[in-house]
């Protein structure tokens, strides 16, 4: 698609957008708006920019302007179970893998907004493009979008960790759960 130009203001306020309206901070080292704006005004370049959420294991990746897609910005947000899970499917269809895959979808669907894509895969959540003719209320419903699906992906992982955490935590022999004494100091027995 054409790429319409614009000037490096025009890509601070959307990075300004980005890293302000919601808890991200770059991955490596300080977010340089002006820097990143300079180079995605510029018709031969693309700018990059690498964030992290603030307050669950997200990351965001951005790129200023989206020339394949003819949009201002393309966003993916990606915040995986395991790095070990990074591009692995399952053939079957109905295996972990893909149940994670679609709840990562269907989270993303329910915080979605109108710049919003969910997506069904173990690792990307949502993927996101900023048109041109954006709308500053729309730019933060995105991010506010964003945002909240990387909190309720968060509690997912949480979730399952804690599942197979406990389920780790029988003993080998016989596969009696080891019970923690309670704080009466009565402990629970299993009988068999």
């Amino acid at each position: 698609m054409h790429r319409e130009p614009h000037d490096s203001a025009f890509y601070r306020t959307i990075i300004e957008h980005l890293v302000d309206d919601c808890p991200w901070d770059a991955i490596d080292g300080d977010v340089r708006p002006d820097e990143v704006a300079a180079t995605a005004a510029d018709p031969t370049a693309v700018a990059e920019l690498q964030l992290s959420h603030l307050l669950t294991d997200a990351e965001l990746y951005c790129k200023l302007p989206d020339p394949g897609e003819g949009a201002a910005a393309h966003l993916v947000l990606y915040q995986g179970l395991d790095r070990a899970l990074d591009g692995t499917r399952d053939a079957s269809g109905d295996g972990f893998v893909e149940a994670l895959a679609d709840a990562h979808e269907t989270i993303a669907g329910v915080h979605a907004s109108e710049y919003v894509d969910p997506v069904a895969d173990p690792t990307v959540v949502l993927q996101a493009r900023v048109p041109y003719s954006y709308t500053e209320g729309k730019l933060y419903s995105m991010m506010t979008s964003i945002s909240a699906t990387a909190l309720r992906v968060q509690r997912l992982h949480g979730d399952l960790r804690a599942t197979v955490g406990a389920a780790s935590n029988l003993e080998s022999d016989g596969g009696q759960r080891r019970s923690p004494p309670l704080a009466t100091g009565v402990e629970m027995t299993s009988q068999r």
